[in-house]
């Protein structure tokens, strides 16, 4: 918890803005912040507010709803289009109304504290802060990752087009009629001197076998066997043969063909370089020093298509994936959810979601360091995509954390599986000392309008099951109403 906390407290400037024209309101809010090692500013208006964010950038806003000039909602607003690093917005009100919150979120707020504030609500919204803050920041050196990676990417196809460039140029550019086939005898490249001398166009002779553009009734010398011997290594690397193209002269060449070879050695294609007898002497020794060229660039050519894939693949990787554990990353899981959830709506068919926290983990840190803590992250989350069934979606939403989308569950299938995951987490060999974790349910249904609500509700469900005890599975239907709750929530702090 060490580097989210730093987020609030590492430089000597304030991180927390308090927006409150209620001086004593603003006092026992700043006093109480203070007392934590916070260091707060003040600002009494919304506008005054304004002017201070776009002077020093703070982290965390807790803010006032009703106040003169600028109300807590319109200063929200006015941030998120402020852009820059991210502010995490925190609605202090005692408007309770539905469609008020509705308003607030559209705005961008992250979070609402009841006026009076609770001490301890306060602490525990915190803790959440600087969790949600510090996963924005390794979102954002994710996103600089990807871009450096990106980048990289982009240099190669540069490179990759640039040589397919030069390789052409070089083709065409042989003084002898030169083509390329693969096995199947089907030409790919035929250059303008093969243009000229035969009196094909390439358009005559691309994907055609060679054998049917070389035809000769008199004396024909292209054929599938000489294909096959070319791949197969029996052909002689220099011969001789004639061609008569329609109504035209007999004409003799000395073909030398040549093998592209991949890195272990085997057969890419062929090119069959043509001399005219005559010209033999001369042609020759530039035929093989360019041959040697177009060979050395064909082999670079498939090292960097290899390359560019494994950039590719290394690239979708780090898009979606937690470097820590393998699991999916938080914004992998929140584009999940938001599929699975339209899917349900269109199909009907079950969706359960189960938030898993690590009991005591800070504790762990603190006794074996956070080498074994991340060791110990590891081993759960491969306990988890072990009991995971195909239609589950693991995830790693945060420090402690973890998510998974149950598709296709019930509220029983659902309490069923978190269950299971429950014993296996209990009965796992661990290094260090025992674990377990606490499971929050929640099933989706008609009142749930979004994802947010979605986890909250898991989240609430999570918290119960920490309050609880520990080491247990609350579903969010089996806890008690609403009002209940928020006042039980009040009366005691958090779990860790």
């Amino acid at each position: 918890m060490r580097a989210a906390q730093d987020i609030l407290t590492g430089t000597r400037a304030a991180k927390i803005l308090v927006v409150e024209d209620d001086p004593v309101a603003a006092a026992l809010m700043r006093k109480v912040l203070e007392h934590q090692g916070l260091r707060t500013d003040h600002a009494k208006t919304g506008v005054e507010a304004l002017e201070m964010h776009s002077a020093h950038a703070y982290r965390l806003v807790i803010s006032d709803w009703m106040m003169p000039e600028m109300t807590g909602v319109e200063l929200c607003r006015e941030i998120r289009q402020h852009g820059g690093v991210y502010t995490y917005f925190v609605l202090c009100s005692s408007k309770g109304e539905r469609a008020d919150r509705v308003e607030a979120f559209d705005a961008g707020v992250d979070d609402f504290l009841v006026k009076p504030v609770d001490r301890d609500e306060l602490h525990a919204r915190l803790i959440v802060a600087r969790r949600i803050l510090a996963m924005e920041d390794n979102l954002q050196r994710q996103f600089g990752e990807l871009g450096r990676a990106n980048e990289k990417v982009k240099a190669m196809n540069a490179s990759l087009l640039l040589a397919s460039k030069r390789f052409e140029e070089l083709f065409n550019g042989l003084p002898v009629p030169c083509f390329t086939f693969d096995r199947d005898g089907l030409i790919h490249e035929w250059n303008r001197a093969a243009q000229a001398k035969f009196n094909i166009q390439p358009r005559q002779a691309l994907q055609r076998p060679v054998w049917d553009v070389l035809k000769d009734s008199e004396k024909p010398f292209w054929t599938r066997d000489v294909v096959e011997r070319v791949f197969g290594g029996s052909m002689p690397p220099s011969v001789d043969w004639s061609y008569r193209a329609a109504e035209g002269d007999l004409r003799y060449f000395a073909c030398s063909l040549f093998c592209l070879e991949d890195n272990e050695g085997g057969p890419l294609g062929a090119i069959s370089a043509n001399l005219d007898i005559t010209e033999r002497e001369l042609a020759e020794r530039r035929i093989h020093l360019q041959m040697q060229q177009i060979n050395e660039f064909a082999v670079k050519l498939e090292e960097q298509k290899r390359a560019l894939v494994q950039a590719n693949e290394r690239l979708q990787h780090l898009a979606v994936t937690d470097g820590l554990t393998g699991l999916w990353n938080h914004r992998r899981f929140h584009e999940e959810l938001e599929k699975r959830m339209v899917e349900h709506r269109v199909t009907g068919r079950p969706l359960s979601l189960m938030l898993v926290d690590i009991d005591h983990f800070k504790s762990f840190n603190d006794s074996f360091g956070h080498q074994s803590g991340d060791d110990l992250l590891r081993q759960f989350a491969r306990v988890l995509k072990d009991q995971s069934r195909g239609t589950d979606f693991p995830a790693r939403y945060g420090g402690e954390e973890f998510a998974m989308i149950l598709n296709g569950a019930k509220e029983d299938d659902a309490i069923e599986t978190a269950e299971r995951f429950r014993l296996a987490i209990q009965n796992e060999p661990w290094n260090s000392r025992a674990v377990t974790a606490s499971f929050g349910l929640v099933t989706l249904d008609n009142s749930t309008e979004n994802p947010r609500e979605l986890i909250e509700r898991a989240d609430q469900a999570l918290y119960n099951a920490k309050t609880a005890g520990r080491n247990r599975v609350v579903h969010y239907s089996s806890m008690e109403p609403m009002q209940e709750r928020r006042t039980a929530n009040n009366a005691k702090p958090k779990a860790a």
